[in-house]
């Protein structure tokens, strides 16, 4: 009988194993499994894509509704109530009104100028998601929001232009004026639109012509003096005005320079209306007097650009270097206390446009930015102006109109105009206490009277009159050279240098030092082929090394160019 078992031999065994290993490494259907995974991944991953798409467009839109609505709303000329403009626009596009919160607010000076208006809004969006639900993620939500702010950006300018007489050299002049116009253009060209920009223009030379569109505005007509103990002579003066109204030139003392602010009561002493030489006896012209008022005056805050440019082609050339009193003023221009004065000089007679009320505005005020320009081409030399006896109050001269025409049968010559003066001699004799100098180019026609010859007409003439009827030289010497030495010496000295090189340098830095103070201003300053101290004047005044500059020739036009420049990318970063 066989046997049912049948003992397995190697090769057998060997078969097996094989067919083992071949099941155990075969593939066959595992690419369909992974692609059933991926399937399943590209699925959630693309219905996650559409859900945080719609989400997304929604978004963009609540966005993009929000960012014209709050424009149209902070636009200074549109009349509506801002939170219901903000709304209209989210209803028409499709949104509730009601989720969108808004707040506006109004920027407004002098109780009823709009200068600037912001508005502010926010919303939610939320979608309910189709595909991340599966993830447990039903909703979607997030926010649009925006500010938005139109405003008058108040941008302040001083110009302050030497022309002294060094300025006619080289076409210094000249280049000054394309430069400064140029300049003119380029601020008004990058003016954004909406905003506002002033300039004041402030030509100096020894001095600076005020102008009296803007001075009789601010206290400079001193006052009315009572005289105790009037002369006892016929015509004697009572009273007499501590200020002249001639000329519009100001002095300033040191202390004033520790200052920005001129304001409408601060007390201000005018420079004495003189010329202190020699002029034959002549009365002297307007160019030869200290403070000539021929030349260019300050222009006030102007925010014509046409205008602007005429100013700066009116001006001349001449006279001494005081660059402190342009500074001075230039920087008043721009402190707020002048602010009072500026609408005063509107509501009179229209001296500056309605667009420069509210200037200059507060120092801390946003959106308002003030700038010095200051140049030179020179050093500062002198400034001159009469000592206080010989300014105001009564001279010992007399004048009677009735001795100046006619025949005199004791001089045995026609009369003069010069013939109508009578000198006080108070120490004299009473019968010698009237001198009276005849023609003042000669000595044999002058004699001495007693006061009861006095002309019924006469009367005593304060210094105000004597100084715009002769020089201080020719009044010296008309009057006391041959009667009073004390009196002559006294009256040749009248006229003095009231500051010199040095002290004026140590003035100019105070002012400029008030200016910087807390960058409230910022100064930009050229030296202009200018000398050593002219340089250095002007590199201690600007607000930074990067303010200063030092051109020769036409380089000018490129500092006033670049200067425009800094103003335009500081209006875009305040």
């Amino acid at each position: 009988m066989r046997s049912r078992f049948v003992e397995k031999t190697p090769s057998s065994l060997g078969g097996m194993a094989e067919k083992t290993a071949r099941f155990r490494e075969d593939e066959a259907g595992s690419f369909t499994i992974f692609c059933l995974f991926l399937f399943v991944t590209i699925l959630f991953i693309a219905g996650m894509a559409v859900d945080l798409m719609r989400f997304e467009t929604r978004r963009v839109d609540a966005q993009n509704t929000l960012d014209s609505a709050i424009l149209a709303a902070s636009s200074l000329n549109q009349k509506l109530d801002s939170e219901e403009l903000v709304k209209d626009h989210f209803t028409k596009a499709g949104f509730n009104a009601d989720e969108v919160g808004v707040r506006g607010t109004d920027d407004i000076i002098n109780t009823d100028i709009l200068v600037g208006r912001t508005v502010q809004a926010a919303t939610n969006i939320q979608i309910n998601t189709w595909f991340m639900d599966l993830l447990g993620v039903d909703r979607l939500a997030g926010g649009a929001q925006g500010t938005a702010t139109e405003s008058v950006t108040n941008v302040e300018i001083s110009m302050i232009l030497d022309i002294s007489g060094s300025m006619g050299d080289n076409d210094k002049l000249v280049n000054l004026k394309v430069a400064a116009k140029n300049f003119v253009d380029k601020i008004y060209l990058n003016t954004p639109p909406g905003s506002t920009t002033s300039i004041s223009i402030v030509p100096y030379n020894g001095t600076v012509v005020v102008g009296n569109d803007l001075l009789k505005h601010l206290n400079a007509d001193g006052e009315t003096i009572e005289i105790a103990a009037p002369a006892p002579y016929t015509g004697a003066m009572t009273q007499y005005s501590t200020e002249h109204n001639d000329s519009t030139c100001v002095r300033f003392s040191d202390d004033d320079m520790d200052t920005r602010a001129i304001s409408e009561t601060t007390p201000l002493t005018r420079v004495a209306h003189f010329d202190r030489g020699g002029n034959e006896f002549n009365t002297p012209g307007m160019n030869q007097r200290w403070c000539n008022e021929n030349r260019a005056a300050i222009m006030v805050h102007s925010t014509n650009p046409t205008e602007l440019k005429l100013k700066i082609d009116s001006l001349t050339h001449g006279g001494w270097t005081g660059i402190d009193n342009g500074m001075k003023w230039g920087v008043a221009l721009l402190d707020p206390a002048m602010e009072p004065v500026i609408r005063k000089m509107n509501a009179d007679d229209k001296k500056v446009s309605d667009a420069a009320l509210g200037r200059p505005a507060v120092y801390d005020r946003e959106k308002t930015m003030k700038v010095v320009v200051l140049m030179t081409d020179g050093a500062n030399t002198l400034q001159r102006d009469l000592r206080d006896p010989f300014k105001n109050g009564p001279s010992r001269i007399w004048y009677a109109e009735s001795r100046t025409s006619g025949y005199d049968s004791d001089l045995d010559r026609n009369l003069t105009k010069s013939d109508g003066y009578f000198v006080l001699m108070p120490d004299n004799d009473s019968d010698k206490r009237f001198y009276v100098p005849g023609l003042p180019t000669s000595t044999g026609d002058d004699f001495y009277t007693d006061a009861s010859v006095l002309p019924a007409d006469a009367k005593q003439l304060d210094y105000l009159e004597l100084n715009r009827r002769f020089s201080e030289d020719d009044i010296a010497k008309f009057f006391f050279e041959q009667s009073d030495t004390t009196a002559y010496d006294a009256h040749l000295d009248a006229a003095y240098d009231t500051e010199s090189y040095g002290s004026i340098d140590d003035r100019l830095q105070d002012i400029c030092d008030a200016a910087n103070d807390l960058q409230r201003i910022r100064v930009f300053a050229i030296g202009f082929e200018a000398p050593q101290e002219g340089l250095d004047a002007m590199k201690g005044c600007a607000s930074s090394i990067g303010n200063y500059y030092d051109v020769d020739g036409k380089g000018i036009n490129q500092a006033f160019d670049s200067i425009a420049g800094q103003i335009s990318m500081l209006r875009l970063k305040e």
